[in-house]
């Protein structure tokens, strides 16, 4: 079984451009939030991080989608 290529957010303007960019995001959230089962500490930098990230490209995502709304 073949893994998929990870993908360097950092260098994709917004995570919401495609699905695999939304996966990959999910994915390093996930791995960040630790492992209960594991002992394994959240990571609460890159957590942080992922959230920003969200957040900025989110509000992004909106504001490029309110132009639209309004032609309608």
């Amino acid at each position: 079984m073949s893994k998929e290529p990870k993908i360097d957010l950092d260098k994709v303007p917004n995570i919401f451009d495609s699905p695999l960019t939304m996966k990959e995001w999910g994915n390093q959230f996930v791995t960040a939030c630790g492992n209960h089962v594991f002992k394994v500490q959240p990571n609460m930098i890159k957590l942080r991080m992922l959230m920003e990230r969200f957040v900025l490209d989110y509000n992004k995502q909106l504001g490029e989608l309110d132009p639209l709304e309004e032609e309608e």
